[in-house]
């Protein structure tokens, strides 16, 4: 089977099980990082998560998605801090092909996931595509730009011709964040 992968929803395991919109978000990062990996397939997120709070095993997991590996995870916050786990997983047999934990501050959310996706990017380039170069560029690091970005894509959700027009603002008003910040602020993309 050629390198393949399906991310699951990773696990919320604080005690308040309150960080479930964190543990999408990280899977959603990895996602969009492996979408730019050449030469690898990868099952789409509406599928993978359909297996949330499943009780089947990995292998049926894997074969429900035509993938040889699974990247599954977890989520705790505890005071200010965050602990991911990440474990990439060969689908055929459950056994662990590489595990990395990422102990942060959570008011570092966008570094975080930065990080785990390129690890997982890291991690599968050694394991599954033999050391091909990789290809990963953040689209941002201006927090102001993401979240115009993400009320955009948000608003796009709609028939209503309104939101639609909203939403092209919203992205008209991220690229010229980023642009600003480009000029003279370290919020600029690749700095």
């Amino acid at each position: 089977m050629a390198a393949s992968i399906g991310v699951l929803p990773f696990a919320d395991m604080s005690p308040e099980r309150d960080q479930g919109y964190f543990a999408d978000g990280i899977a959603e990062e990895i996602l969009n990082a492996l979408s730019n990996v050449e030469g690898l397939k990868i099952s789409g997120r509406t599928s993978s998560f359909s297996f949330r709070g499943t009780s089947r095993t990995i292998a049926e997991i894997g074969r429900a998605l035509n993938v040889s590996t699974l990247l599954e995870g977890s989520v705790r916050k505890a005071g200010g801090r965050i602990r991911v786990t990440a474990k990439l997983v060969k689908a055929s047999d459950g056994f662990d092909l590489w595990s990395q934990n990422f102990d942060r501050e959570m008011s570092d959310v966008f570094a975080v996931q930065d990080e785990i996706a390129r690890a997982v990017v890291d991690a599968l380039r050694v394991r599954l595509l033999g050391g091909r170069t990789l290809v990963h560029r953040p689209v941002t690091r201006s927090r102001e730009a993401y979240d115009l970005f993400l009320l955009g894509r948000d608003e796009m959700c709609t028939e209503e011709m309104s939101q639609v027009k909203n939403a092209v603002a919203s992205f008209e008003k991220a690229v010229a964040s980023t642009r600003v910040s480009s000029r003279g602020g370290p919020t600029s993309p690749g700095r």
